[in-house]
């Protein structure tokens, strides 16, 4: 399971909403609006 970063939620990787790449990372989401808040401003959500 991986977590949501916009939400918290824990999502399946294989059943996830949607996902994004972020400096080499994949992060999955619950459901597409938490992936366009991400995509709007990953740095809000990704700790260094």
């Amino acid at each position: 399971m991986e977590k949501d970063v916009v939400c918290g939620m824990q999502v399946d990787p294989a059943k996830a909403a949607a996902t994004s790449e972020y400096k080499g990372k994949t992060y999955y989401f619950c459901a597409k609006v938490c992936k366009a808040k991400f995509d709007a401003n990953p740095g809000q959500y990704v700790k260094n």
